[in-house]
């Protein structure tokens, strides 16, 4: 492919991973669609070298769903959850200084927002998009919201709030957590897998080898300082701003009860949908659980979107409702 092709669409075989060459109709809210209208054959487009690499997918799909990807990683990660989701028109970018959009840089936080923006006014249906941003990728959702609260309609974020305890030190020595990281993705595939909690049946190559071409020490001290400075401070303007915000727990790895309390303060400083804002746990996740639970965790998004129910595994965190494991402690 010629340099100057930095952004392709979708092709068919990555709708075929889950709904086969049948025509699929979807109960989508109060709605069905039939997805054989907006899947598209596999074709090149051009964009920017000063903007973020992005693969595009459905755009004949009537509204838009951006994916942000965990920080040191890059789209791939999300090729086991984007089949799962082929009644919306999906972006999915390479976030700063990560694989193929490593020529845009420094990492921040605000160079991130600033690029997903433009990508949405340029590129998303109407200039509007729904946000769906995993860790770091949730971060620079929120971002976004901060910053552009015009372009989105709404998020769905997870692993992704102020660090605290045991997690607010390992972040505050990156160079350490660095050094560590390094050796478990150069250590044997089995400890690797075994340690993240990566699915087995989801292992991807591809995105492996991008994990370890993007872990450099200075993207990872970046990423490090951008997460550390997040703080509770930052959710209020968020939550500012009036977006409907799911914040979800990965319950193995992630702060829940930190994550209990920001859905709290999001839901407080609404006014309209806003509101709406709720945070949930998923007890048998991971941290990067869309390479643990992908259908589950589109099952959650299009939930989300279309304001229905989400999946049994989402508990919601509400206050004063204890879960099993804290009322036993």
């Amino acid at each position: 492919m010629p340099t100057s092709m930095r952004r392709v669409l979708s092709s068919s075989t990555a709708n075929s991973a889950w709904y086969g060459t049948r025509d699929v109709t979807l109960p989508i809210g109060d709605r069905t669609m039939s997805t054989s209208s907006w899947t598209t054959a596999s074709q090149p487009d051009t964009a920017s070298n000063e903007g973020l690499f992005f693969t595009s997918m459905n755009s004949l799909a009537p509204v838009t769903v951006v994916l942000l990807h965990v920080g040191m990683s890059s789209h791939l990660e999300w090729s086991h959850t984007w089949p799962k989701l082929t009644e919306y028109h999906l972006l999915i970018p390479d976030l700063p200084q990560h694989s193929r959009s490593r020529h845009v840089k420094p990492f921040s936080f605000g160079l991130a927002a600033d690029h997903v923006a433009q990508m949405i006014r340029a590129h998303a249906h109407d200039g509007h998009a729904h946000i769906v941003g995993l860790s770091t990728g949730g971060f620079i959702a929120m971002e976004v919201i901060k910053r552009y609260p015009e372009i989105v309609m709404s998020a769905f974020l997870s692993g992704a709030t102020p660090l605290k305890d045991v997690w607010k030190t390992i972040n505050s020595q990156p160079k350490i957590a660095f050094l560590g990281l390094s050796v478990l993705l150069h250590s044997p595939k089995s400890l690797l897998y075994k340690a993240t909690g990566w699915a087995p049946e989801f292992q991807n190559e591809e995105l492996l080898k991008e994990i370890k071409r993007n872990n450099t020490s200075r993207l990872y001290e970046a990423c490090a300082r951008e997460t550390g400075n997040w703080d509770r401070s930052d959710m209020v303007e968020v939550g500012k701003r009036d977006k409907r915000i799911a914040l979800v727990a990965g319950g193995k790895q992630d702060n829940v009860e930190g994550m209990r309390d920001m859905g709290q303060l999001l839901e407080s400083l609404g006014s309209n949908d806003g509101r709406e804002s709720r945070a949930f746990v998923v007890r048998d996740a991971i941290h990067a659980w869309n390479l643990q639970f992908p259908l589950l965790f589109a099952r959650g998004i299009r939930a989300w979107i279309e304001r229905t129910p989400l999946p049994e595994a989402f508990e919601p965190l509400e206050k004063g409702v204890m879960l099993e494991e804290e009322s036993s402690s």
